[in-house]
């Protein structure tokens, strides 16, 4: 029945014409992730959309590989501060490509260090003295301090704060993040589209016989109420785990196969350094993959139980837009009711954003990060409205008592 159940759904010319082109997407974004990368030359060329950019542009910049110590940002900060005075309005291309592209993730990080609540600005950089150069890691620990006591509204939260701050290594391990910093963005904007394509494939599984008229002869069967419908609910999960894996994997492995690795052990508080997620970039775009496939779960177990009730996949096909394309829209014209939208479903597909600022619950002594409850919550969800779905199909045509 499961092979039948399956069968069915691949085998449909329009299903098929939506996979294949789920897989073209795939392929396109990696190109586009790897055409977006811009390496600039010694003799100040630039080479964008090549397919050695990434790699030549990573082994720039780990020149500067290895524990980002003190010294290390000192010899970085003097050395963009005399090129800032000596080209006040910009810096040529040549220079650029000799010695400002190298540094420019380790700028950012000092930059970033040195403003924890405020827009970023680059004349921070300049007006960095070298007595807080040499301090910069004592600074990073106070404005940790600081940021725990700002978002941390009772002591409970201020002291998850601490604690997550406080498994941050210094100092901070550096190599070239180029392909792991370009691919969290096209991984995040792909598994969108996985989603909503897996909605839209789940979706049939239960029109299927009311589509067909053939409701009373799948019910009339000895395993209808059954074995049948408990077989579709399971074609539903895997196909959502193929298609999804599937497609990820590709986008995965001809992006990085292209662009490298480099940088999968650097700490993501390189780009962030007050994210209370302490992960390498590695695990962090491990995270983004797993979210994502929360939230295909959780599409595919509504848009089944949708059409278990109401025998037409027309609504359920537009449950995974609105769960995930809508609901950011709602949530930035209502401001006031953040808290709220701050764990909707499109948080699963937001993580690039979400793991920025450090945003908590609280739930009595017990607090909560923002990405791990809305992963606990949709996770629970995902799998508690499958048998809902059982319970409303299998009942169908039966008379209450």
């Amino acid at each position: 029945m499961l092979k039948y159940e399956l069968k069915k759904i691949f085998s449909k010319k329009f299903n098929q014409v939506v996979l294949a082109a789920a897989v073209l997407l795939a392929v396109v974004f990696s190109i586009f992730a790897i055409q977006s990368i811009l390496y600039t030359d010694t003799q100040g060329i630039s080479h964008d959309g090549k397919l050695t950019a990434a790699r030549r542009l990573a082994s720039d910049q780990n020149k500067w590989k290895g524990a980002l110590t003190t010294e290390k940002i000192a010899a970085v900060v003097k050395s963009r501060k005399e090129l800032g005075a000596k080209y006040p309005d910009d810096i040529p291309d040549t220079v650029y490509g000799k010695t400002v592209q190298s540094y420019n993730d380790i700028t950012h990080f000092v930059i970033q260090i040195m403003t924890p609540d405020s827009d970023w600005d680059e004349n921070t950089l300049y007006q960095l003295t070298d007595e807080q150069t040499g301090e910069l890691y004592n600074i990073y620990k106070d404005n940790m301090l600081k940021m725990s006591i700002d978002y941390g509204k009772t002591p409970e939260q201020q002291k998850l704060l601490m604690k997550e701050y406080e498994k941050i290594q210094m100092p901070v391990t550096y190599e070239s993040v180029v392909s792991w910093d370009t691919m969290i963005l096209y991984a995040e904007t792909y598994e969108m589209v996985l989603a909503i394509v897996i909605g839209f494939l789940t979706a049939g599984i239960f029109a299927e016989e009311f589509r067909n008229r053939a409701e009373s002869v799948f019910y009339s069967t000895k395993y209808g109420r059954s074995k049948a419908t408990k077989n579709k609910i399971l074609a539903g999960v895997l196909t959502t785990t193929i298609v999804y894996w599937t497609g990820t994997g590709i986008l995965t492995l001809i992006s990085f196969a292209v662009m490298g690795t480099s940088g999968m052990h650097t700490p993501y508080q390189l780009m962030f350094p007050y994210s209370i997620y302490p992960m390498t970039f590695g695990q962090y775009y491990l995270l983004i993959l797993i979210c994502g496939y929360i939230a295909s779960l959780l599409t595919a177990s509504a848009a089944m139980l949708t059409t278990a009730k109401m025998h037409t996949p027309y609504v359920a096909v537009c449950l995974p837009f609105f769960m995930l394309c809508v609901l950011p829209f709602i949530a930035r014209a209502l401001p006031s009711f953040s808290a709220f939208f701050n764990l909707m479903p499109c948080v699963l597909t937001n993580i690039l954003n979400c793991a920025r600022t450090p945003i908590l619950y609280q739930i009595g002594n017990t607090v909560f990060r923002q990405i791990p409850l809305a992963m606990l919550i949709y996770t629970a969800a995902s799998i508690l409205l499958l048998p809902f779905v059982y319970r409303c199909y299998r009942q169908y045509g039966l008379k209450k008592e």
